[in-house]
């Protein structure tokens, strides 16, 4: 604990130093993996043919592709994109890709990777393990409805009286 106390206060200056909070770092840096994780779980709960390969791809590949599109500031100039408002001047005046851009970006790019792998890997004859769904586990007992209704009928009572 006092290792966590004593790295908060080394690194808090910096972090915080420049004018972000520090829920915009949460944000910003679990944008590298949840687009990725995101599009994995999208194909691979709603398209029976998806891949392990495609899904592979999603995680390494929305990670790399993230870091491609944080890093693309340093490797060229991206003013002409700010004309349709993917980025914008930081306060050195460098133009970047604003964060939610860039996960959507990366969510799109990953969904087309793996579709395009998933049919590839298709055509080849890899079969997808396809996770079978029983629909009776989804079957609600009477005593569950009824007491679930019960809760949301008390939350709405104690919601209605106190806000």
């Amino acid at each position: 604990m006092m290792l966590a106390i004593l790295l908060s206060l080394a690194l808090g200056e910096k972090l915080m130093g420049e004018g972000k909070q520090g829920f915009q770092y949460i944000q910003e840096y679990t944008g590298f993996v949840s687009p990725g994780i995101f599009a994995m779980f999208i194909l691979g709960f709603f398209w029976k043919k998806t891949t392990s390969n495609a899904a592979l791809f999603a995680i390494i590949g929305g990670f790399m592709l993230s870091l491609l599109f944080k890093f693309l500031p340093v490797m060229m100039d991206l003013s002409f994109l700010s004309s349709s408002g993917f980025s914008k001047a930081n306060a050195e005046g460098v133009f970047e890709i604003p964060f939610l851009d860039r996960m959507g970006f990366v969510f799109l790019l990953c969904i087309a990777g793996m579709y395009i792998i998933s049919k590839i890997d298709n055509r080849k004859g890899i079969k997808p393990n396809a996770l079978e769904v029983d629909t009776t586990m989804f079957k609600m007992s009477t005593s569950f409805i009824v007491g679930a209704l019960i809760v949301c009928g008390i939350l709405a009572a104690l919601f209605s009286l106190f806000w």
